[in-house]
Formats: C-alpha cells, sequence, structure tokens
C-alpha cells in the first residue's frame, strides 16, 4: 500500500499531486563542492579518515586530463652505403666510404679485419685457410705454411674488393695472362700506399764478433767487384747478416742503405755461394744508385751476366756435404 492511499484511509482527503519537476533539472540543487549531498549539510572535516580523498586521484565530475604517450622513435634511414647494408666495413682506401658518413667509427678507420679479408679472399677462389697482417713493407704479400696462411702488409686491410680479387688471383691462378693482371693490379695498390710512419732505422748497428769473418769476406767481394766493375763508384753500403732468413739468400735496403745476407748460406753454403749473392744485391745497389727501378728486369738480367750471376730474383744453391 502506498503512502497515499494510507492517508486517505486515516484522515479521509487525498493530498494534492506534487507538481510535475522540469526535465533535465535535478529534484534538489547540490552545493558546490557537496559531492551530491543535501543543501545545508555540514561537510566533512578535513583530514578524516574515511573522507580523505586518495593521493593522485582525480576529482569527481571532472575529466581527467588526457594522457600524453612518449615521443615515438622515427623510423631509422635506410644505410646510404650499400656495403654497410650488407655488413661489410669500408676502410679509407676504398671509395664507397667517401661521404656516407660524417665521423665514421674506428673500426672502419681502420679497414676489415683479416676474418672479413679471409671471406673475400674465398669469395674470390683463393683456397688459403688464414690471413695473418704484418708490418713487412718489403714482402707486402706472401704465402705460409704450405700455402695455407697469406701474409699481407696491413696495408691491404683498407683494400677494395678488386684488389683482394687480384690477390687471390696471383697466388691461385695457374694462367699467365691473369697473373701478370692481378700483379699489375697489386702494384699500383702498393705505389699509392702512403710512406711509414716509423721513423727508419738507424743506419748502422753492432755487427756481433762471429760474424765479422764473414762480413769482411763479404766486403772484401763487394771491393773487389766494385772497383773492377763500377769503376769504384758505388757507395759503400754496410753488410750485416740475418738468421731469420728461411727462403731468400739476402736483400737491398735502400733506407737505411744496407746488404743483408744470410747467415746460414755464409755458414753452410758451398765456396762462392754467399759471394754469388753478394754480387747479385750489388746489382740492386747500381740501380738505386743510377735512378733504375730496383727489380730484375732488363737491366738486372744484362748486369747479372756481365757479373756472373744467375739472372733470376731466385736461383738453386748448393749446399756443403750435398
Amino acid at each position: 500500500m502506498s503512502w497515499k492511499n494510507a492517508l486517505l484511509d486515516l484522515f479521509g482527503f487525498d493530498p494534492p499531486d506534487e507538481p510535475a519537476k522540469p526535465a533535465g533539472r535535478p529534484s534538489t540543487p547540490r552545493a558546490p563542492g557537496t559531492n551530491g549531498a543535501a543543501a545545508g549539510a555540514k561537510a566533512p572535516a578535513a583530514g578524516h579518515p574515511s573522507q580523505s580523498p586518495r593521493p593522485n586521484a582525480p576529482k569527481r565530475g571532472r575529466r581527467p586530463p588526457p594522457r600524453t604517450s612518449p615521443p615515438s622513435r622515427p623510423p631509422a634511414a635506410p644505410p646510404s652505403n650499400p656495403a654497410a647494408s650488407a655488413g661489410l666495413r669500408t676502410g679509407a682506401g676504398d671509395p664507397r666510404a667517401n661521404g656516407s658518413h660524417s665521423a665514421p667509427a674506428a673500426t672502419e678507420s681502420r679497414g676489415r679485419t683479416d676474418a672479413q679479408v679471409l671471406a673475400v679472399m674465398r669469395a674470390a677462389g683463393g683456397g688459403f685457410r688464414r690471413v695473418l697482417f704484418t708490418r713487412n713493407r718489403r714482402v707486402m704479400a706472401s704465402l705460409a705454411d704450405g700455402g695455407a696462411t697469406l701474409r699481407l702488409n696491413g696495408a691491404f686491410a683498407t683494400a677494395p674488393d678488386a684488389v683482394l680479387f687480384a690477390v687471390a688471383a696471383l697466388f691461385s691462378t695457374r694462367d699467365g695472362r691473369k697473373r701478370n693482371a692481378a700483379r699489375d693490379a697489386v702494384r699500383r695498390f702498393i705505389e699509392k700506399i702512403p710512406a711509414s710512419p716509423e721513423p727508419p732505422r738507424p743506419q748502422t748497428r753492432r755487427v756481433p764478433s762471429h760474424d765479422r769473418p764473414h762480413v769482411e769476406r763479404m766486403r772484401a767481394e763487394f771491393d773487389r767487384v766494385n772497383a773492377l766493375h763500377f769503376g769504384g763508384e758505388l757507395p759503400v753500403a754496410p753488410f750485416y747478416l740475418s738468421g731469420r732468413m728461411r727462403r731468400r739468400n739476402g736483400h737491398f735496403s735502400a733506407r737505411p742503405l744496407e746488404i743483408v745476407i744470410s747467415r746460414h748460406l755464409c755458414t753452410h753454403g758451398e765456396a762462392g755461394e754467399a759471394e754469388a749473392t753478394v754480387r747479385h744485391e750489388m746489382i740492386h745497389l747500381w740501380q738505386h744508385a743510377t735512378g733504375r727501378p730496383v727489380d730484375h728486369g732488363l737491366d738486372f738480367r744484362r748486369m747479372a751476366r756481365k757479373l756472373d750471376v744467375h739472372p733470376r730474383a731466385t736461383r738453386p744453391v748448393k749446399w756443403r756435404g750435398t
């Protein structure tokens, strides 16, 4: 039973109907800041534990501020260097590295690693198992360990692929034309290598006492040939012996000026073998003193026949007891 019917039974009258509420307006006005409480009601005391707002909680009736998402990273630009996208490091000697980066990494300035050079060599058909970088500027490229190890001067770490392909062909192909073309390509690269910043060795060094008899014998042969065939005009070069030569009998150096002979050749070679090597190196000294290329070309072969020297870079040696 509704309250309206109960009043009718008790007092015998019908209460008037309540006026219609205007649409869209609340029935009871709210005081600002009372969270829907009736007008005139006391606001809760500040600091009451049951009424204290939660920290960082947004107030009711207000829309929370929109959340700002962190700025998204711009998509990485594609590498301008095709070799970089392929995982290759190009050194300073590779023209593809020009202008690709404003500040190249240190590994790029040093060039490729030995493993990367070996990968290029194998792709070119070289059957090497290892690449070893050296500081030897007299022999820029050579084989060791029965052809399994390729010894390269450190400057080849910055060589472009075409030069590395030429090095692989130089030591692997049997085609004479391909070998000559590869040799020319490697020589052109070597000619562009800047001079070593390391200071040269001193002009003179100590000669061990056990080497002096052999050095005096080499000096006597030098003086004899210089006076007989060169009119005594060749510059005097100091002589030294080396115990590190395994496949060479001697070498001539222009910087510093010196002639080095294999100690093993002096002690185990038959009579005259070391003297023949002295004459061989004297031809290189003559080429250097007269401004000719220091090589084993036509001038070398012509002078070698005159000095009774084998007209090639290598020659067979007669050893004692064989």
